[in-house]
């Protein structure tokens, strides 16, 4: 391609591509997808269920018990409207979080797809992450939090739709997966900024992080929870999604479940304890390090209600404010920390 015509594509044709229309365009299809993949899953389950039903029916009563245990046959029904419902909610979040993300980081200067190679542009042509200091990695903490609630979140959703407990558990991780690739991609077309491998990873394992505590029981025993306030930097953004260093993520685990086993059950199942994480300042301040105790929200309710399940479960995500011991840079107590 002539010189000329590579840069009217980069000055004309790659701002249209991605201009607002086009990112809607691009999310309406993304839905229609995620639908289409939904009913092409409820067609396979009705099939081999259908199946499996006609071959128990001639075999024996003992393989109609079996086909009852099975987890491809599930004898929910599937609502479309609730199918219907979760994919237009979808479609309007999404499209509803570019105005945000474009005044915050889609301002820059455009460009031709690249990978990011970290804010002091000397490790080569990309930077895995562990180079780029620029916010303390508190970015990447971000994408793994926001991608394993989404991963959660969606798994609810797929069941509640009405797919089978083993094929919810897939949906949720791989349309989060999805929803985070299309930002990363975005990134990629702006200078400042590029196709971040650092922030891919940490969304996949934030995506896949239930499928992997499926596997690994011992990765249960932590979770990551997020607490804010504001940090009236004066170098900090004005905006909540870069006010990194007003962040802390806290990993909580219950102390009882590393106990010998006389005194696990004396050990109350509610109190955790958590290591906290944040910078000083968003732009290459100290990091800072905390202990405090937490509360295990969902080892408090111990009712049948799967919406007060849910509320428990997500007052889970945050941690809450109590005293904390800070124990880098300095070793401080705080009365009250959030």
């Amino acid at each position: 391609m002539p010189n000329r015509e590579v840069a009217v594509f980069k000055m004309k044709i790659l701002p249209s591509i991605f201009s607002l229309k086009n990112f809607i365009r691009v999310s309406l299809i993304g839905a229609v997808l995620f639908i289409l993949t939904i009913h092409n899953g409820i067609c396979q389950n009705h099939l081999f269920s259908s199946v499996k039903l006609i071959k128990a029916t001639t075999d024996s009563a003992h393989s109609m018990q079996m086909l009852s245990k099975s987890s491809n046959f599930s004898p929910k029904k599937m609502s479309y409207k609730r199918l219907a419902l979760v994919s237009t909610g979808l479609l309007a979040l999404n499209i509803a979080a570019y105005q945000p993300f474009k005044e915050t980081w889609w301002n820059e200067e455009r460009t031709h797809f690249h990978l990011y190679r970290g804010w002091r542009r000397t490790v080569g042509s990309w930077d895995f992450g562990w180079n780029d200091s620029y916010f303390g990695h508190m970015d990447k903490l971000g994408h793994y939090y926001s991608s394993k609630i989404m991963s959660e979140q969606l798994t609810n959703m797929s069941n509640w739709i009405g797919f089978s407990e083993n094929k919810s558990r897939w949906i949720g991780p791989v349309v989060s997966s999805l929803l985070m690739l299309e930002i990363e991609i975005y990134d990629g077309f702006f200078k400042e900024w590029g196709f971040s491998l650092a922030d891919f990873t940490a969304n996949e394992l934030g995506a896949f992080a239930p499928v992997i505590g499926k596997k690994f029981p011992f990765w249960r025993k932590f979770s990551l929870k997020f607490s804010y306030h504001p940090s009236h930097l004066p170098q900090n953004e004005p905006t909540f999604i870069k006010d990194y260093a007003g962040m802390t993520y806290w990993l909580s685990c219950n102390a009882g479940e590393f106990l010998p086993e006389k005194l696990k059950d004396k050990y109350p199942q509610w109190l955790n304890f958590a290591l906290g994480y944040g910078v000083s300042k968003q732009a290459h301040g100290d990091v800072e390090l905390f202990l405090a105790p937490d509360i295990n929200w969902e080892k408090i309710y111990h009712g049948s209600s799967r919406a007060v399940k849910l509320f428990f479960h997500g007052l889970n995500y945050l941690h809450f404010p109590v005293f904390a011991l800070q124990i880098s840079p300095k070793t401080k107590f705080h009365y009250i920390y959030f």
